[in-house]
């Protein structure tokens, strides 16, 4: 291929122009006329030398980024980060992981204190409540999703105890976990630090738990407010379902798709995190991924407010 006479080595050019291909293939082993041939030497720059093989038109490999400028686990030969990903999103999950870790430690250290002081039946209540508050870490730990352990929790709570994955009853929960870690802590359990320390968990609990439960009672109220609206036209809501289940009509409008019908039925938009729980409280699917037109139907059409 180095201007050569041979036609057949050119391409489909007629035999007059193999003076021009020649001129054009003379420059370290350059093209011919078929764009698909991969050959070494140089492209169009002249000053841009391409590796054996390369295309003529290749972009230039990008620069790997200085090691003081990656992200953990994006250059070669670093380990991925583990635990991290999942609920983390949300800070309302990280608030309620912290506050599920402080039933733990209270009730950890309360049932060590009456362990030794041979107050077993107290130490039970502890051990109840420690259990209680280390369900609530693992349905919302940012850490450890990898582990399959975790994923099967998670899929027992929701299947035997579904009133955990809403806001309004987690709420529920942690007020009642907080009072009972308090009272268990004063009456059972002597000394200042003891106290102190049941006054600071117990507190902190419970604050989070009627926090948790002023703030479904708001987002529910919002989540109702669209529910009247698609109720105002039975027929609207069959269409709001075939406009916007793209993805999957047969099984059902997936959480993106729910978000962006909402504005168009009453104006209010619900954020990603809203948009997890909201399925949590509506959707019949084991995974909670998506809602039927059955469920959207019955939701609907249904007497009360869903509290999610």
């Amino acid at each position: 291929m180095f201007g050569s006479g041979n036609q057949a080595s050119y391409g489909y050019g007629p035999p007059g122009d193999q003076a021009h291909q020649q001129e054009m293939g003379h420059a370290g082993g350059g093209y011919g006329q078929n764009p698909n041939q991969m050959q070494g030497g140089y492209g169009q720059n002249p000053n841009q030398m391409q590796q054996p093989g390369g295309y003529m038109n290749a972009p230039p490999a990008a620069a790997p980024l200085p090691p003081n400028l990656q992200a953990p686990g994006n250059y070669p030969g670093s380990p991925a980060p583990v635990g991290f990903t999942g609920p983390s999103a949300n800070p309302m999950n990280l608030m309620w992981f912290a506050a599920a870790c402080s039933v733990m430690i209270g009730s950890f250290i309360s049932c060590i204190v009456l362990i030794f002081s041979l107050e077993w039946v107290d130490a039970v209540e502890m051990f109840y409540l420690f259990t209680f508050g280390l369900l609530l870490a693992v349905l919302d730990s940012p850490l450890f999703n990898g582990f399959n352990i975790v994923s099967e929790l998670r899929a027992a709570i929701g299947k035997y105890i579904a009133v955990l994955q809403r806001v309004t009853g987690k709420g529920t929960a942690f007020i009642f976990l907080g009072c009972a870690l308090w009272s268990s802590m004063f009456a059972n359990i002597e000394g200042t630090f003891m106290l102190v320390l049941a006054c600071l968990i117990g507190g902190l609990v419970v604050l989070v738990g009627a926090f948790s439960v002023v703030i479904a009672i708001a987002k529910s109220r919002n989540l109702n407010l669209v529910r009247l609206e698609l109720r105002k036209e039975p027929m609207s809501l069959k269409q709001m379902f075939d406009m916007h289940a793209k993805m999957n009509p047969m099984a059902g409008i997936t959480q993106e798709e729910f978000k962006k019908m909402t504005p168009y039925a009453r104006g209010v938009s619900f954020e990603a995190p809203d948009v997890k729980l909201i399925f949590n409280a509506l959707s019949s699917n084991p995974r909670r991924d998506v809602i039927s037109l059955d469920d959207l139907t019955a939701w609907v059409n249904g007497n009360h407010m869903v509290f999610i």
